[in-house]
């Protein structure tokens, strides 16, 4: 079997340094990067996500841990199966560092040592609940995933309703990006059963049928569950979107104008690399309250993929409660310590 490694980038923010760094770089920017802990509040869940990965996926062959210096006290790092990779040492542009945006990070994935050419995306707060195959993620030479059509993120009604957010406006870009290279009517034609494969929700092959006729791609669903890659696609989106993707690597803070780990996904879709099939095992935990958690937590005991997922509004004041419920159902799940711990 070809090796299979995976990726999972991590921020500490009680970490001085970089509680430094961002400050002083913060300075110059008009809107003053507000609400640290809304994106890097940390419930403690990434010991729980390498127990799951040992104990479910023993056939990973390295884990490459992303951070920006800082590591986990409890992290074993004479484990040869971890790599320990800092942003400074893989980013492309000395200049664009330090960074503190997750998408510049990803437009860097390709630059990691050693990495393979088969790897899956992790985030630092989704648990691997049950076993799993190499076959989920991969087969042949492709990774196994799901092209659904969906309607777009955006618009003026659409901004008029929602909370105007960085992340659809990134996506809409990728896609819009793609567009001009891989026409959808193309590929519905020549490779039908990506879009309408037996594996996928009911649901799901008729929007395809519908918004297929469209023309183009308005917006490809996504799901909030590990996603595997091929290290030559993202060397290809380089050779296409050198411009925006270098762009999206100096931007230290998050902007409207950046590009995302999507982009990888949704040319490896729009080109056909992949082989059809929708796995209905993963579910994520937004802990928005105490409440909304209760209501959800039992899906931890019924899937393969768990994100346990922070919530900016959730109140500041029922966050230390919440996490420690949330950690005792963790322990439950995952009472033994991992070979990636002390």
């Amino acid at each position: 079997m070809e090796p299979i490694d995976i990726v999972i980038p991590w921020v500490d923010d009680t970490d001085p340094v970089w509680k430094r760094d961002r400050e002083k770089y913060s300075r110059s920017k008009k809107d003053g990067v507000k609400s640290v802990s809304q994106f890097f509040r940390d419930w403690d869940t990434l010991k729980y996500v390498f127990r799951g990965i040992e104990k479910f996926m023993p056939w990973v062959r390295h884990i490459h841990f992303v951070t920006y210096g800082h590591l986990p006290e409890w992290l074993d790092t004479t484990n040869p199966k971890i790599k320990i990779q800092k942003h400074k040492d893989f980013f492309g542009k000395e200049s664009a560092y330090p960074v503190f945006n997750s998408q510049a990070i990803e437009m860097n994935l390709k630059n990691i040592p050693g990495l393979a050419e088969k790897f899956i995306y992790f985030n630092d707060d989704t648990l691997v609940c049950k076993p799993v195959t190499p076959e989920r993620f991969y087969k042949g030479n492709l990774p196994v995933d799901h092209l659904v059509l969906d309607i777009p993120r955006g618009g003026w009604l659409y901004d008029k309703i929602r909370i105007k957010d960085p992340y659809s406006y990134v996506c809409r870009k990728n896609v819009s990006l793609l567009n001009s290279y891989f026409p959808l009517k193309e590929l519905r034609k020549r490779r039908p059963e990506l879009f309408f494969d037996s594996s996928y929700l009911k649901e799901d092959i008729l929007r395809n049928r519908i918004l297929s006729l469209v023309g183009e791609y308005k917006w490809i669903k996504v799901n909030h569950h590990p996603q595997a890659f091929l290290l030559s696609n993202l060397w290809k989106c380089y050779e296409l979107f050198k411009d925006e993707m270098d762009h999206t690597s100096q931007s230290r803070f998050r902007s409207f104008d950046d590009l995302n780990q999507y982009i990888f996904r949704e040319y490896a879709l729009m080109t056909g690399q992949f082989v059809p099939h929708f796995f209905n095992d993963s579910f994520c935990i937004v802990l928005s309250s105490a409440k909304n958690y209760e209501k959800e937590r039992e899906e931890l005991f019924k899937n393969t993929f768990v994100c346990v997922n922070d919530s900016p509004f959730l109140p500041s004041e029922e966050y230390p409660a919440l996490k420690e419920r949330v950690d005792a159902d963790l322990q439950s799940l995952f009472p033994d310590k991992s070979s990636f711990e002390k």
